[in-house]
C-alpha cells in the first residue's frame, strides 16, 4: 500500500510550525539562562549573598518541574495555539519585570511565573508535530524543535553578555523580555491547529493514516491524578 504525501498546503504549515516552534524553544532556553549570566552583577548590585542567588535560580526549576504534568493536561484543553501563547507572553512579561525588581519577594516571583510561562514549551511542541505531521514523518521535526535546547544556550553567552555591557543587566533583561512578547504575538499570529484550516479530505487522511484510533484523546482528571501514584513520574519530575 502506498503511504499518503502530505499536500504543499501542508507542508508549508509544517514548515511554519517547526520553525516558530524552534524560534519560541531558543528564546525559552535563552530567558531562562539569562540571570546565570547576569548573576554577578545581579548579585553586586543587589547586595545579595549566594544563597540568596541561589534561592532565585532553583525558584524556576522546581516551578518548571511541578507544572509538567497540569501542562499536558492543559494542552488537551486549550491547544497549542492558545497555551503557548499565553506561555510565551507570561514568561517575557516576568523578564520584563525582573529590569524592576527591588525586593527579594519580587525577585522570586518574576522567577516563578518564569517556570510558569516557560514550561509548555516542549511538551506542546510534541502535540504539534503529531497534529500537523503522520507518524511517519515525525523524526526529523522532533529533533528540529529540540535542538532549540542547545541552539538557545549557545546563542545566549554572547548575545546577553553584549546586552549587558552595553545597556546594563535589568535593561537585558527588558530588552529580551519585549523581544519574548513579540515572538508570541508572532506564534498567535502565524500557527493554527488542522481543525482550524479546513483541510480536505486527502490532507486529513495524510495526518491520520498509521494512527491507533484505538486510544482515546481525552485523558480524564482521575487518570491524570493517577500518575502521581508512579516513582517513575516523581523520578522525571526530580531530574528537571
Amino acid at each position: 500500500m502506498t503511504s499518503l504525501v502530505a499536500s504543499q498546503r501542508v507542508k508549508t504549515i509544517q514548515r511554519i510550525a517547526v520553525a516558530m516552534l524552534l524560534i519560541t524553544g531558543a528564546v525559552n532556553y535563552i530567558d531562562r539562562v539569562a540571570l546565570s549570566i547576569a548573576n554577578p552583577l545581579v548579585r553586586a548590585d543587589l547586595h545579595l549573598s549566594i544563597a540568596e542567588m541561589g534561592v532565585r535560580l532553583s525558584v524556576f526549576l522546581w516551578t518548571y518541574a511541578a507544572c509538567q504534568l497540569p501542562v499536558g493536561a492543559a494542552i488537551d484543553r486549550l491547544g497549542p495555539r492558545w497555551l503557548l501563547g499565553i506561555g510565551v507572553i507570561i514568561w517575557s512579561l516576568a523578564q520584563v519585570a525582573v529590569g524592576f525588581v527591588g525586593t527579594m519577594t519580587q525577585f522570586v516571583w518574576t522567577r516563578v511565573f518564569l517556570g510558569v510561562g516557560e514550561s509548555p514549551q516542549f511538551p506542546l511542541g510534541a502535540r504539534v508535530v503529531r497534529n500537523w505531521y503522520n507518524i511517519r514523518d515525525r523524526g526529523t521535526p522532533t529533533g528540529i524543535f529540540n535542538s532549540a535546547s542547545t541552539l538557545g544556550p549557545a546563542i545566549a553567552p554572547p548575545l546577553l553578555t553584549v546586552l549587558m555591557i552595553g545597556l546594563g543587566w535589568r535593561w537585558m533583561f527588558i530588552v529580551i523580555g519585549l523581544a519574548g512578547l513579540v515572538v508570541g504575538v508572532a506564534w498567535f499570529l502565524m500557527y493554527r491547529d488542522p481543525q482550524a484550516r479546513g483541510l480536505n479530505q486527502e490532507e486529513v487522511q495524510y495526518l491520520l493514516d498509521g494512527e491507533d484510533n484505538s486510544v482515546g484523546e481525552t485523558v480524564t482528571y482521575a487518570e491524570w491524578r493517577r500518575l502521581f501514584g508512579f516513582p517513575t513520574t516523581w523520578g522525571m519530575i526530580l531530574r528537571n
